[in-house]
């Protein structure tokens, strides 16, 4: 999505906040019992039981770009957040704790609460391979609006993300680089085996254009060649300056990458996707993914 709305209820316009004519809450079957909070995963440890079968240490990642130079590339703000799965460490880390509008970055939450109260798996890949705003905005009504957000951050142990100030407008659900993270690493490592298959795939065959027609595949899709990739995009103007953030699992899902930018309304979108993808590409070939 691309285009702020006045209201969710006032209909769409050609954005990622878009949101759309908010149909009734249906009632749900109960859902399975909900899961408690989620610690962040341990750190790597070795101990003296394993050390004689430990594998050798990761050779030092060279040539990362820092916070600065990665700030070049993009007036505005910028938070870049890299997590290696493998050892358990951030990489790069870059403004993790500010906080921006996720724009369609929220269909994640919503997917996630749609499959645990028995969406059916179709309607739920569908939004999110699309970014389809029309099914995002009947789930996020007929499943809690802002309880969905409330609801997951408390079992992920996201400690940043709030509800939008408004409750129909979505997509301006506050979100930071490094909760995004944590919402793959729960994604990756603790969510049910189907839930996990059923994003999974969604995100892998993220379409060419978005349901609004928005170009969709900037940032990672576009600088990420050597490896496969499974990403969820986001896209919102005005609130108050171009959201535009690029996020996934490259690398035979080794790393999460999450990408968040607000740069200036001024900015064109062609411009504003181009700056996502250069800082991508600078991440990209220390890393091994291009």
């Amino acid at each position: 999505m691309h285009r702020r709305n006045a209201t969710l209820l006032a209909g769409t316009c050609a954005g990622a906040v878009v949101a759309v004519l908010v149909v009734a809450a249906a009632v749900r079957p109960p859902g399975p019992a909900e899961a408690p909070p989620l610690p962040a995963p341990p750190a790597l440890t070795t101990s003296a039981a394993t050390t004689a079968t430990a594998a050798p240490p990761e050779t030092p990642v060279t040539g990362l770009p820092d916070g600065a130079a990665l700030a070049r590339l993009v007036p505005g703000k910028l938070s870049v957040l890299v997590h290696d799965r493998r050892t358990g460490r951030d990489l790069v880390a870059h403004q993790p704790d500010v906080t921006y509008p996720a724009a369609s970055l929220v269909k994640l939450l919503i997917a996630l609460e749609a499959l645990r109260q028995g969406e059916p798996a179709g309607v739920v890949a569908g939004m999110l391979s699309r970014s389809d705003d029309e099914v995002a905005g009947r789930l996020w009504a007929q499943l809690g609006g802002p309880a969905i957000v409330t609801g997951w951050a408390a079992r992920i142990g996201l400690t940043s993300t709030r509800p939008p100030a408004e409750p129909g407008r979505w997509g301006s659900t506050l979100v930071s680089a490094a909760d995004f993270a944590r919402c793959y690493r729960y994604l990756l490592d603790a969510a049910p085996a189907a839930t996990r298959q059923i994003v999974l795939r969604a995100l892998e065959s993220a379409a060419r254009r978005g349901a609004d027609g928005f170009e969709q595949l900037f940032g990672v899709p576009a600088a990420v060649t050597a490896t496969g990739w499974a990403v969820d995009q986001g896209w919102s103007c005005c609130d108050p300056g171009r959201d535009l953030h690029t996020s996934g699992v490259v690398g035979d899902r080794r790393y999460v990458v999450v990408v968040l930018t607000a740069q200036p309304a001024t900015t064109s979108w062609a411009i504003a996707t181009q700056r996502v993808t250069a800082v991508v590409k600078a991440l990209a070939g220390p890393l091994g993914w291009a």
